[in-house]
């Protein structure tokens, strides 16, 4: 290839990442406004803007937004962004189309460890020890265990796929039969099972937005090496990259950021698959351009998702909680939207085989 031509390409493809990047950054801030003003209280897209520049309007309509509202929402962009990243990482260093962080059991061992965590250590022990590393534990140990299992077919994409399925469903049970041992209710199940952004506030984002910052920042600087993987190890070790170490360390930050995420507000579904899929149609899979957009296009899914979550209500039907009504848990409806366009995925992998 030429100069030229090279220079022309270069300049096609920023142009490219810029406009989607733009169009994706206007979406989130319009649907963060909605997202605002959807809720008992219903407020107008006027009276959410004075309210978060303190431009005036009822002191109750702050209070709704700055405590209540505007948190919930940044939590939800901030997952999302985590959830994309993730998922693209971990489709990148398998390349495989099928994997994000809920399917190679990611999202099902670190809310394992954290509900064993949460359920036997001291107070002592949980003070010192943050929530989010023992869930990066369970993350990293969960998606090891499933490479490990396909480690002699990683080209079979939908052998891997079928793994992670099995053991994000044994994980999933043990966790349930913790759960009940301990007497904390099938309500908390549906939480960690599903994930919910119901009741997270300002101390839920302040314990969310280190890992994210530092997790997405990590998956810049390795988007190269990520990209290197991508043409296969030998290729790879063969362009001065250390395959295994890098393979290794860019697992340990989509296990982070999958674990850091399910600590807040647990095992939320699909973001990670569905995201990285439409991001790549609009930029192609050149990490370095793939993993922004995955991560924005990620965020306003799911900020998309729990606006809707917030749109339907469902009577709770457990013991003691039979009158109480509730929004859709932001997982339940991503779990909707994934689940057909993963078997859709998986359908078109066994037909190429």
């Amino acid at each position: 290839m030429s100069e030229k031509k090279r220079i022309s390409y270069i300049y096609i493809r920023v142009r490219r990442l810029s406009l989607t990047a733009a169009v994706l950054l206007a979406g989130i801030t319009v649907l963060l406004v909605l997202h605002i003003g959807l809720g008992k209280t219903l407020l107008t897209s006027d009276e959410v803007l004075l309210a978060l520049f303190n431009r005036g309007g009822e002191e109750g309509y702050r209070h709704i937004v700055w405590n209540l509202r505007l948190p919930r929402a940044l939590i939800a962009i901030a997952t999302g962004m985590m959830l994309g990243t993730a998922g693209a990482i971990l489709q990148a260093i398998m390349r495989n189309p099928l994997v994000e962080p809920g399917l190679v059991g990611a999202s099902s061992g670190a809310v394992l460890f954290a509900v064993l965590w949460t359920s036997f250590s001291s107070a002592v022990w949980m003070t010192a020890v943050p929530l989010p590393f023992i869930a990066l534990a369970g993350g990293l140990g969960a998606v090891l265990l499933v490479f490990a299992l396909n480690v002699r077919q990683q080209s079979n994409a939908a052998r891997l796929a079928l793994i992670g399925m099995i053991v994000t469903a044994i994980l999933q049970s043990v966790t349930s039969l913790f759960l009940l041992h301990g007497q904390q209710g099938l309500s908390t199940i549906f939480l960690w099972t599903f994930g919910s952004l119901n009741g997270r506030g300002w101390s839920s984002f302040a314990a969310l937005w280190p890992w994210a910052v530092t997790g997405l920042l990590l998956a810049m600087l390795y988007a190269r090496r990520a990209e290197l993987l991508q043409l296969g190890d030998s290729t790879a070790t063969g362009l001065g990259v250390a395959a295994s170490r890098s393979r290794f360390i860019l697992l340990l930050i989509a296990s982070g950021l999958t674990a850091a995420s399910v600590s807040v507000v647990g095992a939320i579904g699909f973001i990670g698959l569905i995201g990285p899929h439409i991001a790549a149609l609009l930029v192609g899979r050149r990490p370095v351009l793939w993993f922004p957009i995955s991560a924005l296009f990620s965020a306003f899914l799911l900020l998309a998702s729990d606006w809707i979550g917030q749109s339907l209500t469902l009577r709770v039907p457990f013991p003691g909680m039979e009158n109480h009504l509730t929004s859709l848990p932001v997982g339940a409806v991503t779990t909707l939207l994934g689940a057909p366009f993963f078997l859709f995925l998986l359908r078109k992998s066994l037909m190429r085989k």
